[in-house]
């Protein structure tokens, strides 16, 4: 960026705008970020719930009753 040529109060109102944008833009990511972060939680439980599932042997779910 160049030398900025206006007044020292444009010079402060450049800086509240682009501090603004900033904090604008932070608060976005942060929002997406914990967007992002739940979603790969879900799918974490997911993959741990389909890997339990698939290491529990077959017929194992439902005990088999004796015939009397």
């Amino acid at each position: 960026m160049t030398g900025f040529r206006g007044t020292d109060e444009q010079l402060d109102r450049e800086i509240a705008a682009i501090e603004g944008m900033a904090r604008v833009r932070v608060r976005r990511v942060a929002t997406e970020l914990r967007e992002l972060d739940r979603d790969l939680r879900e799918l974490k439980r997911e993959r741990a719930r389909r890997r339990a599932e698939s290491a529990t042997p077959v017929g194992a779910e439902t005990p088999i009753e004796e015939a009397a």
